[in-house]
């Protein structure tokens, strides 16, 4: 993603009328022919049209691109010539392919069908989100942890009855890989189509907002990408808390499959499986020899990132994602045909496919294991800190009496209200927390490498693609405080001058 976002342009007001034909019949055609909308959300970023649609063709070609030199050459970088994807896409057997595969849609439908119902009918405590910008305050249904672990439970009840193979992702990852692609797709394009063009069908639901729907027809890229609805939901007629589709994609069917993915993986290891004369095999006895500590440390670690998401998931509902995304194929895509695939084979699937079991590492495990250790150490004070003084404000506590690392605190307060923290961790850098974040990574791929085993160019590509994401998320984020605090945030960019690492940006 480019690092630095294109102009925004802001506050375009549109007094929209809605054609007595378009509107016969709807209950909210009246209203739909008064509301009054106005263009507030983000236009022109990732590159406007021409970008967006660069992004879309791109990102997908990439992450099918290291797949397939995981799969076809145990993770050594290919000339992506036409005799790499011919193989891909034909060669390889059903499964491994990037076809598509009528089991790998089904199983991919079943999956986000059994995650929905279990959002909707497990028992869940009720939490409301932050005001949107029509005053209104959405209800959430706090049951995360609870599916979370249903969601273990009912794949290892499907694997010891023996109705679902232990290995079903690594057998089939090409394939699904491609599924992903597909329905994060059509999801996307079900939601330009019915929030956005039909924006005037959702004017009564109470998550609607003003910059809701399609604005300009020659912008139709860049809103496909971005979204054009913040929060859209479903079933307000029939459910007493709507479902939220954004906090669904966002929160459950593509975070669970990536540590279950993870766990495939493992028994991937165990069985032995490999691809012999092109057609995957496994042993019928497992061994555990064969699985590798480090692809073992790193499906640990990113399982309790999960669980810890889940367990904190009330903390979910203040997030940039909830407060500001729009739900468009950014989201649609990276949540479910990029995020549980790819995150999950970078690692664990790489180590998987490599030809002799990386369990001679011993070094690079340990090593590897320290530096994710102290970078998740890092994130987490450094938000902590954050956190307990945005506690401490919250409940009414002297802020005279504040102090951090045994000094008074030190901070700004703006005009609009908030506290920007200039004491501690926060004020070495405005984005701080992000170095543990960045550092994690490298952990990984590093437990994943090993003496004569091949360069870790695929773990490698994801920490690469992660720095560039944080990257372009705090130019983002620091667009958004510039536009919302003004002379505030030049103020407190004066007091914490550095971004990221203190004295190098």
């Amino acid at each position: 993603l480019s690092s630095q976002p294109a102009p925004i342009r802001r506050d375009r007001t549109t007094r929209t009328s809605i054609s007595a034909a378009m509107c016969k019949g709807d209950a909210s055609s009246e209203r739909a022919k008064k509301v009054e909308r106005r263009q507030s959300r983000p236009v022109g970023e990732f590159g406007g049209n021409w970008g967006c649609l660069g992004w879309i063709f791109f990102i997908p070609t990439c992450i099918w691109y290291l797949y397939g030199c995981m799969v076809m050459h145990q993770g050594r970088l290919a000339v992506p010539d036409g005799r790499f994807w011919y193989d891909l896409y034909y060669t390889l057997p059903e499964g491994l392919a990037i076809r598509p595969t009528a089991k790998s849609l089904a199983a991919i439908a079943l999956w986000v069908v059994f995650q929905a119902a279990a959002e909707i009918f497990v028992p869940a405590r009720i939490d409301e989100g932050v005001v949107l910008k029509n005053g209104n305050r959405l209800k959430y249904p706090m049951n995360g942890l609870k599916c979370f672990f249903l969601s273990h439970a009912v794949c290892y009840a499907l694997c010891w009855l023996g109705l679902l193979s232990p290995y079903f992702i690594w057998s089939n990852m090409g394939a699904l890989l491609t599924g992903g692609v597909i329905v994060a797709t059509l999801l996307a394009i079900w939601m330009y189509i019915d929030f956005g063009i039909l924006w005037w069908r959702h004017v009564d639901d109470p998550e609607f907002e003003e910059d809701w729907g399609v604005f300009k027809y020659s912008e139709m890229i860049n809103d496909f990408w971005l979204g054009v609805a913040r929060n859209p939901r479903l079933f307000h007629r029939w459910l007493k808390v709507p479902f939220d589709l954004k906090r669904f994609w966002n929160a459950r069917p593509g975070l669970t499959l990536w540590v279950i993915a993870n766990q495939s993986y493992l028994a991937a290891m165990y069985f032995g499986c490999h691809v012999v004369e092109g057609q995957p095999q496994c042993s019928e006895a497992g061994d555990w020899s064969r699985v590798s500590l480090g692809a073992t440390m790193v499906a640990i670690a990113q399982w309790y990132y999960i669980f810890d998401y889940n367990w904190n998931e009330p903390a979910y509902l203040t997030t940039t994602d909830i407060r500001h995304d729009l739900f468009g194929w950014m989201l649609t895509y990276g949540d479910f045909g990029f995020l549980c695939w790819y995150y999950s084979f970078a690692f664990c699937g790489y180590v998987s496919f490599l030809e002799r079991p990386l369990t001679d590492n011993h070094l690079q495990f340990v090593l590897g294991t320290g530096i994710y250790i102290f970078g998740m150490w890092l994130f987490l004070v450094t938000n902590i800190q954050k956190h307990q003084f945005r506690t401490y404000i919250a409940e009414g506590g002297d802020l005279a009496e504040y102090k951090v690392w045994g000094k008074p605190v030190e901070y700004i307060r703006t005009e609009e209200g908030s506290y920007l923290l200039t004491s501690g961790w926060w004020s070495f850098a405005r984005h701080f927390n992000y170095i543990g974040d960045l550092t994690m990574c490298l952990g990984w791929a590093l437990a994943c490498s090993g003496p004569g085993h091949v360069f870790p160019w695929i773990p490698l590509s994801y920490c690469v693609y992660f720095w560039m994401m944080d990257i372009h998320r705090m130019f983002r984020d620091e667009n958004r405080c510039r536009a919302k605090y003004g002379k505030d945030w030049q103020k407190y960019e004066a007091l914490v001058p550095w971004r990221l690492m203190p004295n190098v940006f």
